[in-house]
């Protein structure tokens, strides 16, 4: 058995537990007399532990001592015997190992997840390689990009692409579950190594934690972006079968520094059009009356 699946069945068999054991303390004669914050802390540390998805990158001791500091603030503050009468030094030491337990299972669970996210992911690297980089391994390159714009009165432009449709449907629900999990992270691959493979060498290709495709274009005016956006989403259309939306933003008519380019770049945003279409939208981004 994998340690993905060890993780989830003694994690199913550690929430079954607790059930059984909430539902005896509802009896007339509970066979532990378990405080009722202690239900309520496991039933949040547990999903908490398991679905946020930065957890994983610190020391397992993290959460648990997390959690271990939350119920003993709850030990302190609320009023014990109102749900617990018969409490115990030997109960409350067992309240707090079996809560640890839960954090420590559902942390294994979190890391096999992420693991096989990791797996997945370099599949779909493998299958369409591409230059697309996280948005924070590239924080200090963006920094570095604008100030050289700043300093020297370069142009430098922002295009942003976001995900639409693919085949008539609603991308969003590509995320239902796990054969759809795995298309869009195939998809989104093939979207980057199509971008990739349309942008130049100087060109930084990113992508940010809502999937959006954020292409950071020095010496690139703001009509010269939008052509480029343009082309871009005409060629993901193709080989991919996705339509995109795109929005673009130039330093330092629209935005001085990287956020706010992204905010005007976003407040620009249209769907793929015609050639027609797409210079009437660059004629009114480009009317001082608009």
């Amino acid at each position: 058995m994998s340690s993905l699946k060890q993780a989830l069945f003694w994690l199913s068999f550690y929430l079954a537990a607790i059930f059984v054991l909430a539902q005896f303390d509802y009896s007339d004669s509970p066979i532990i007399d378990f405080a009722k914050y202690f239900y309520f802390t496991v039933m949040v540390c547990v999903p908490f532990t398991v679905f946020f998805p930065k957890i994983t990158k610190v020391n397992v001791m993290v959460p648990v001592v997390f959690w271990g500091a939350i119920y003993f603030i709850l030990l302190q503050t609320l009023d014990r015997v109102a749900s617990a009468p018969n409490t115990s030094f030997a109960i409350v030491l067992l309240e707090f190992v079996l809560l640890e337990i839960g954090v420590w299972i559902a942390y294994q669970l979190a890391d096999g997840i992420s693991h096989a996210e990791s797996i997945l992911d370099a599949m779909a690297l493998g299958a369409f390689p591409n230059r697309v980089q996280n948005i924070e391994e590239v924080t200090k390159q963006i920094k570095l990009e604008i100030t050289r714009s700043r300093r020297y009165h370069r142009p430098l432009s922002l295009v942003i692409l976001t995900l639409g449709s693919s085949k008539g449907i609603a991308f969003d629900k590509l995320l239902l579950n796990m054969q759809h999990d795995i298309m869009n992270r195939f998809s989104l691959a093939r979207v980057g190594q199509v971008i990739d493979e349309h942008i130049r060498q100087t060109d930084i290709v990113i992508r940010d934690h809502r999937n959006r495709f954020l292409v950071l274009c020095p010496e690139t005016n703001y009509e010269s972006s939008l052509i480029l956006a343009y082309r871009i989403s005409n060629a993901v259309k193709a080989s991919a079968n996705v339509y995109l939306s795109y929005g673009a933003a130039a330093f330092p008519d629209d935005a001085l520094n990287f956020d706010d380019l992204m905010d005007v770049a976003m407040g620009r945003l249209v769907p793929l059009m015609s050639k027609e279409e797409a210079h009437e939208v660059l004629e009114s981004n480009n009317d001082p009356a608009v």
